[in-house]
């Protein structure tokens, strides 16, 4: 029985199935698929039964370059006049998957299952897609229709015992999709649009009467390169901006529906990209923004270059900044396309840090701090004595949650979980020593602040050593960073204040039902400031002075010899660390102290 004359044709509506990633193949006629499909009534005759699985975006094990999640991997990381930039190329482009569920990017310091099932993105609703029916060697078109995504479900009145070659083609948007003849599979794709292509072979039965259900799953046809803006690492949203892309040199081609395969167009065109380009990649935020480009072409694209000018941004505090004021953040680029891949061109935009003439460590502007919810760990936009009242950027040793202790399994660098992940870090005691006059038991140090007989100022150090707020360290002659104009004078100096640490450190000082230390500051706050290391050993300071375990940090105050000199002093100080019970945990005991983070 010939497919054109098929008695007793009956479409009737089902509902369009999305199938989960982990159902999809790359070759539907090799498919195992048993998805059940919802039919609203019985179908007469043979048919097929369409479902939509979604786009096949590769699998979790994609290749990846230029950034890492574990700090392990150098970091490519460009500075410019006010913000630097850290780039990458690599194939983790943001999608949402079939089951509605958006999927972060991988590599941009988000965290993310590690697995190597392949994915699918969802094909929205209101899509079209055209199905084409051949013969089984390709040669002969028997018919084609045009459906949607989302609307009524199709099914595709067929011959009992025959087998066929299936193709669909989609544009990914809702352009009608041409038709093809026999003899002419051939069609001229439209320019910069993701074209999608799935085909396979499928037999129907010999018993007439039987349906057949056929899962699509498409596959990209062009290189698909998505520009990835992304202002997490300044802390806040975009809100405007100018942009311009320059360097791409695309290509359409014409795509041969019998075969799949593609022949690039001798001729090249320009994409225009701007601004209105990019759309948020989280409908919910503003700060991660991606526009797509593509091609047919597989030459090597050399110096592609997103040029980012006066791009305005909220940081997290309210604060309002402007970036490449003054000069635009010119953003280099190269990749050879792959035909059928993602290619993800990522600029995470990140603050600058800056360096001090005792040594060549970079330094965060400001103090770190957490705030449960999206993009957690923030440098304070500006750079000042924070509230009695905020204890959210006091962390015990080890611990990423302010205000707690950290048991041994989670002691972490919470500097390492600011975005983009691995770029910053604790300091080590060897980072502070140039600031310091020398080490001592932390205990000794906060005794004898008012009982020295002669001073040790701090090398360098400046401030005010009677009524002052904090010490300041000079800046590096060159490049160091101050002077930026998206920042205002205190976050443009090396400056540690006075916000004080937490030393009572007991059961009566925790709030028992938060499990959060009391923000006690007893008399330190606005005379000492303390920072953490990430440094942790036995017998720092000799297995006499300090057995055990004990962990190094930074602590800085105005002092006072027994005489009445005034001077600014700072030391490395050692301090026990010990397992203790507290509210039912085990945990860690330590210091509370601010932490101040640093370029890996």
């Amino acid at each position: 029985m010939n497919f054109l004359t098929i008695k007793k044709a009956n479409w009737i509506v089902a509902t369009v199935i999305l199938a989960t990633s982990g159902m999809l193949a790359t070759s539907c006629s090799k498919d195992k698929d048993k998805t059940a499909v919802e039919q609203t009534d019985q179908h007469e005759g043979t048919n097929l039964v369409l479902s939509i699985n979604g786009i096949n975006e590769g699998s979790n094990g994609s290749v990846k370059q230029g950034l890492s999640t574990t700090g392990k991997t150098k970091l490519n990381v460009k500075s410019y006049d006010d913000v630097d930039v850290v780039t990458a190329v690599d194939n983790n482009i943001p999608f949402t998957a079939a089951s509605g569920v958006t999927v972060k990017n991988i590599g941009s310091g988000q965290a993310a299952a590690a697995n190597n099932s392949l994915r699918a993105a969802a094909l929205p609703s209101g899509v079209t897609y055209r199905l084409y029916l051949l013969s089984a060697d390709g040669t002969q078109v028997l018919s084609s229709q045009q459906f949607t995504v989302g609307g009524t479900a199709v099914t595709v009145p067929v011959s009992a015992g025959q087998t066929y070659k299936w193709v669909a083609l989609s544009y990914n948007n809702q352009d009608a999709i041409p038709t093809i003849t026999t003899g002419n599979t051939s069609l001229l794709m439209p320019e910069n649009k993701d074209v999608l292509y799935a085909s396979g072979n499928v037999t129907i039965p010999s018993t007439p009467g039987s349906d057949v259900s056929l899962p699509i799953t498409f596959n990209h046809v062009f290189s698909r390169l998505a520009i990835e803006l992304n202002s997490m690492g300044i802390f806040g949203p975009m809100n405007s901006g100018t942009v311009s892309v320059s360097g791409l040199t695309l290509r359409t081609g014409t795509l041969n529906l019998a075969t799949g395969t593609v022949t690039p167009e001798a001729t090249t065109f320009t994409p225009t990209i701007n601004w209105s380009s990019f759309t948020n990649i989280d409908p919910a935020f503003s700060d991660a923004k991606i526009a797509y480009a593509y091609t047919a072409g597989t030459a090597p694209l050399s110096n592609i270059v997103v040029s980012v000018s006066n791009l305005a941004i909220t940081h997290a505090d309210g604060v309002a900044r402007t970036y490449g004021s003054v000069n635009p953040i010119n953003i280099g680029f190269n990749l050879t396309p792959v035909l059928g891949n993602n290619h993800r061109l990522l600029a995470n935009i990140v603050e600058s840090p800056l360096v001090s003439a005792n040594n060549a460590t970079k330094w965060a502007r400001s103090n770190l701090y957490y705030q449960a919810g999206h993009n957690p760990y923030r440098f304070y936009a500006d750079n000042a004595q924070t509230a009695a009242t905020d204890g959210s950027g006091f962390f015990a040793f080890g611990s990423v949650i302010p205000r707690q202790l950290a048991t041994a399994s989670t002691n972490q660098d919470p500097c390492k979980l600011v975005y983009p992940a691995g770029l910053w870090r604790q300091p080590t005691h060897t980072d502070f020593q140039p600031y310091t006059t020398g080490d001592g038991l932390l205990s000794n140090i906060l005794g004898n602040i008012l009982s020295l007989l002669v001073p040790a100022p701090a090398p360098g150090a400046t401030g005010d050593n009677n009524t002052g707020t904090f010490i300041e360290y000079p800046l590096a002659a060159t490049n160091s960073g101050g002077g930026n104009p998206a920042f205002g004078a205190t976050s443009n100096a090396l400056r540690f204040y006075y916000n004080g640490e937490i030393t009572a450190v007991n059961l009566v000082n925790f709030d028992a039902t938060s499990g959060l230390i009391n923000l006690n500051f007893g008399t330190s706050r606005g005379r000492e400031t303390a920072f953490w290391t990430n440094e942790s050993g036995t017998n720092l300071l000799g297995p006499i002075t300090l057995p055990g375990l004990g962990a190094w940090a930074f602590h800085a105050a105005k002092k006072q010899t027994l005489t009445g000199t005034r001077f600014l002093g700072a030391q490395g100080t050692a301090e026990p660390l010990a397992n203790i019970n507290l509210l039912g945990l085990s945990v860690v005991q330590s210091t509370f102290k601010n932490v101040r983070c640093v370029r890996n």
